[in-house]
């Protein structure tokens, strides 16, 4: 008996004391700069992303969250990204793929409320597959390569 008036007392001092919370959501609050969340491409000059579709973060992900399609360039060695989607309901942000990109094509950003009641609205596609960004394929059955 002597417990649970111990433990009700505990819970009533708690009741009176002031928020956690500091505002939230209304003051987001202020994170590390180093602080791993969401996702995002780098983009240069010419609007095209740093990527260089090697498949380096997709083979060093534990949890197999990030998906590359590529195709071969027409005019010289090398790869064409074709399209570059992170699932992050799968992403345990452990920052691998950041670290392992030989051009910082991929980098954390600061947005950190991706939560969603629907499971399949946590898939991120960062770049889209478009017509504008490369040639067409000469065979359209054998140019679309996973990396």
């Amino acid at each position: 008996m002597i417990g649970i008036l111990r433990g009700m007392a505990s819970t009533i001092t708690h009741l009176f004391r002031p928020n956690f919370n500091g505002g939230y959501p209304d003051t987001p609050k202020v994170l590390p700069e180093r602080s791993r969340m969401s996702l995002a491409l780098a983009f240069g000059e010419n609007g095209l992303p740093l990527c260089k579709a090697c498949g380096l973060c997709e083979r060093s992900c534990p949890d197999a969250a990030i998906r590359i399609v590529t195709n071969k360039r027409e005019d010289g060695p090398g790869r064409v990204l074709d399209s570059f989607e992170i699932d992050l309901g799968l992403c345990m942000y452990c920052g691998l793929c950041v670290e392992v990109c030989p051009a910082a094509g991929i980098m954390h950003t600061g947005h950190f409320e991706v939560s969603t009641p629907d499971r399949a609205d946590t898939r991120l596609t960062l770049w889209p597959a478009t017509v504008a960004t490369r040639p067409a394929p000469a065979n359209p059955s054998s140019e679309a390569v996973r990396a």
